[in-house]
């Protein structure tokens, strides 16, 4: 997918994730909004139920009377009611009032003298302020007379209350956001993962094929000189295009090979064959094979075999391919200070293994993507390093099928060292 489209697609669907986000956040806003009006209604309603029951109380009362006495009338009959409420009546009005709306939910109540804000029955000790200021209030009204007393309701957990009753919705809500997000941003990072293998398989195979073309053309042009007739009076020459055929013929093995193994690597009958080997004698004849090619070069590549302990129970093959793969990659990052150091070091647990090189080093940001399949430090289409960015992948896997580990430190024009710890335990085979 080009990288135009990829763009227009991550931003069409931002802009959709960004709509249901506001969207969702609209509605649990309105949601809660809508429940606190209801829970207002509500507790208005209620406040005018309770004063017209204690009105009624007062009714009744007044008609069961014969005669006041002259305490009584130094106040009105009203004001003497209210203050002479029973808190145990009113507390049972406002309980079974608000039961339903505020299922075990404490409510707070007072009945103040409008004029002095003196409380005459009240549960809201240490609330004063909170139930004077409620907005939940409804007058004792007394008929022909002015209003004398009020009755305030408080509810101080109404928004927790709100919330709690919509937690189901609200957090189903919240969860399926996240899910989106987490589905948005994995189909992301998948997409730009497969544009980036898709890269990689693409300079893998320019690569390869780059890689297979030197040698068929080096065969050919050999074979073209065996063909002529006069190449027969010329032993010497017939010799030498011969071994340049043998040559070309092995490496173009070589490199089959390499894809070869590769693609066994990811299959699950993979297996390891393990032996009891000697690591420095297989160093030792890996570094043999550069030597040649190095000093041509005008390089040097030296030996440490310090371990004391050299024997490992590993696949003898497999581990000298990954000594060769490590001196490869330093020889093909070393254009121009051409010095690689193999040394060892061993201890109870297992040998260590260093293959250093002062070459141009790999920058930080790509220290942890070397060892991924077709990944080159030098990618495109430009063949200034050849190979086919499986070598250190290689490595990595048959190191960590034999229980090891293998580490990297570099930086830019210091050169690389790397650490390949083979324990001296036995492993017997390849595990996925």
């Amino acid at each position: 997918m080009k990288k135009r489209k990829i763009t227009i697609a991550i931003l069409l669907t931002s802009i959709a994730l960004l709509g249901v986000i506001v969207t969702q956040s609209i509605w649990v806003t309105k949601s809660v909004k809508l429940r606190s009006d209801l829970l207002d209604q509500n507790l208005t309603v209620g406040l005018k139920r309770v004063v017209n029951q204690i009105m009624l109380l007062q009714s009744n009362l007044h008609n069961h009377q014969n005669d006041i006495s002259e305490e009584e009338e130094s106040v009105s009959e009203h004001k003497y009611f209210i203050q002479h409420l029973d808190p145990a009546i009113i507390d049972s009005m406002i309980q079974n009032e608000f039961r339903n709306s505020f299922a075990d939910q404490k409510i707070y109540y007072a009945i103040f003298e409008i004029e002095t804000n003196e409380f005459v029955i009240c549960n809201c000790t240490g609330l004063d302020e909170e139930i004077l200021d409620s907005p939940h209030k409804a007058p004792i009204s007394c008929v022909f007379q002015e209003d004398q007393f009020m009755l305030s309701v408080l509810f101080p957990r109404q928004q927790q209350f709100i919330i709690h009753e919509l937690q189901i919705n609200i957090i189903s809500s919240v969860i399926f956001t996240l899910i989106i997000i987490f589905g948005f941003w994995y189909i992301i990072t998948i997409l730009f993962q497969q544009k980036k293998l898709s890269e990689m398989k693409h300079d893998f195979v320019n690569n390869m094929t780059h890689e297979l073309k030197t040698p068929i053309a080096t065969i050919s042009v050999a074979s073209e000189m065996l063909m002529n007739p006069t190449i027969l009076e010329q032993p010497e020459k017939i010799t030498q295009y011969a071994g340049i055929i043998h040559e070309e013929n092995i490496r173009l093995r070589d490199q089959v090979d390499n894809v070869l193994t590769v693609a066994r690597l990811e299959r699950s009958d993979f297996k390891l064959k393990l032996d009891n080997i000697n690591a420095h004698d297989i160093i030792r004849d890996v570094v043999r094979k550069f030597e040649i090619n190095i000093a041509n070069r005008g390089g040097m590549i030296q030996t440490r075999l310090n371990a004391a302990n050299m024997i490992i129970y590993a696949d003898n093959n497999h581990f000298a391919n990954v000594i060769q793969n490590l001196i490869d990659n330093a020889i093909k990052y070393s254009p121009e200070k051409l010095e690689i150091t193999v040394s060892t070091h061993s201890n109870n647990d297992g040998l260590t293994i260093y293959v250093e090189d002062k070459g141009i080093g790999i920058e930080q940001h790509n220290l942890e993507k070397i060892f991924l399949q077709f990944h080159r430090v030098s990618t495109g289409d430009i063949h200034d390093v050849k190979g086919f960015g499986i070598g250190l992948y290689y490595v990595k896997r048959i190191v960590g099928a034999h229980g090891g580990t293998i580490q990297v430190k570099s930086a830019p024009g210091k050169g690389s060292s790397f650490l390949v710890f083979m324990p001296f335990k036995k492993i017997d085979e390849l595990k996925k």
